[in-house]
């Protein structure tokens, strides 16, 4: 994985995988999520996508981004359930946070689900448990590079304590 200490880091190493600035698959959404949709339905955990998700996927949808060229692992903004708990996993979570979640993404290089909230945080799910990746995409990658991540309980939505 690239050393990516900054947002131009990130978007850097997005450019080098065919990111732009405008890049525009919006026209690809609906093909793109309507199996992972599908999938968590038959599972019991419904979800749909929602701004945050359609707008990132509309810009990143589709991107394969190399962690690591001899392991062969990779990031893909493709959506899908990694696990066959993600759902169930995915359901819980989106409890705790007080939001709703899509899956956005795999990392190939630790078997982890790539979320992203409604109010454009991304969390993953991992083997080890969920956690929160950073308050945008550029965050996201940041932390990715430099794990370990913060756990997903700390945004949990708790009385009398703020979000986030």
């Amino acid at each position: 994985m690239p050393r990516l200490e900054s947002a131009q880091d990130v978007d850097a190493w997005f450019g080098d995988h065919g990111w732009f600035p405008g890049r525009d698959v919006a026209g690809l959404v609906p093909a793109m999520t309507a199996e992972v949709v599908a999938e968590y339905r038959r599972e019991g955990f419904p979800v749909e996508p929602f701004g945050a998700a359609d707008a990132f996927l509309a810009e990143h949808g589709g991107l394969r981004l190399t962690i690591d060229a001899r392991r062969g692992e990779h990031l893909t903004f493709t959506p899908r359930a990694v696990w066959r708990d993600d759902p169930a996993e995915v359901a819980e979570l989106s409890r705790g946070l007080g939001v709703r979640l899509f899956p956005v993404g795999v990392d190939s290089s630790e078997g982890s689900t790539v979320l992203v909230d409604e109010r454009g945080r991304f969390f993953c799910l991992h083997h080890t448990g969920a956690f929160f990746m950073g308050a945008d995409k550029r965050e996201a990658m940041i932390a990715l590079a430099h794990a370990p991540m913060r756990d997903a309980e700390e945004c949990f939505v708790r009385p009398g304590r703020p979000t986030g």
